[in-house]
């Protein structure tokens, strides 16, 4: 699954590498070190969609998808921020969105866990650039008429390069095939087969980042920063029942590179 990632990347480079022609932001965006899902109000994040008119839009959506017209409280929802590929095409809850209504989330890398008690959490990027997960978009329209655009990430099976860390991993498309991802018009089967088995050898690395971004409410560029986990250091010593343990030592890790990944 794919529940905490990132986005850093410059809105002026997200124009330039999705080739977004229109901005419909309701409020100001900025680079995002630490995303995870709600599917209330106040944590919208980018998506890029195709209008009606075949115009590529960025806009603001929160990350859980929500069926159109969602009878029920929304603490009621399964948990919908995540779609897995391989149910795409005959999941009611997915089908509709995936025949008519997809979309490109930018992103330059996501957040995976290991550890029981103690929570590791690992950064996995490709060459810390910019490239988009496979998304899924719903327009919600509630029972008092509030209108909010959501969506939700492709996940697939993981690649050798990330299997230690976690069995899924988001899907991430190809540049050549975003315009027929977005095209309602176009059959999603073989973009979507071409991107799972291309993401088999997709060139994932990754390492230990601060646990600090455990935490939802936590926002900031320590997200990103490598550190050595707890069980890499000494263990404590026999005999003391509470061994002085050292903090994890962070490491910045380079900027985001503005060339496009495919």
């Amino acid at each position: 699954m794919c529940g905490r990632y990132t986005d850093v990347a410059e809105l002026s480079d997200i124009r330039l590498t999705f080739e977004v022609e229109q901005v419909e932001l309701f409020r100001d965006w900025k680079p995002t070190y630490n995303i995870s899902p709600s599917y209330g109000p106040g944590f919208e994040q980018l998506m890029i969609v195709r209008t009606r008119d075949g115009i590529r839009t960025l806009r603001l959506g929160r990350f859980w998808m929500i069926p159109p017209a969602w009878p029920k409280p929304l603490k009621a929802l399964p948990t919908s921020f995540n779609a897995r590929a391989e149910e795409l095409a005959n999941k009611p809850f997915w089908r509709r969105a995936f025949r008519a209504s997809r979309c490109l989330i930018p992103a330059t890398g996501w957040r995976e866990f290991t550890g029981e008690k103690t929570k590791q959490p690992h950064h996995l990027h490709l060459g810390h650039s910019l490239f988009a997960f496979a998304g899924l978009s719903s327009r919600y329209t509630s029972a008092d008429g509030e209108v909010a655009d959501t969506f939700a990430i492709v996940t697939t099976e993981a690649n050798p390069a990330v299997r230690a860390i976690h069995d899924r991993m988001p899907l991430v498309l190809p540049a050549e095939t975003y315009a027929a991802w977005l095209d309602p018009d176009a059959d999603p089967v073989p973009v979507l087969d071409d991107a799972c088995r291309r993401s088999l050898v997709l060139g994932v690395e990754s390492y230990p980042s601060d646990p600090i971004a455990n935490s939802s409410r936590y926002e900031g560029p320590r997200a990103l920063e490598r550190v050595v986990p707890r069980a890499e250091t000494a263990p404590p010593r026999q005999g003391t029942l509470f061994a002085d343990e050292p903090a994890p030592t962070r490491e910045r890790s380079p900027k985001p590179s503005r060339r496009r990944s495919g």
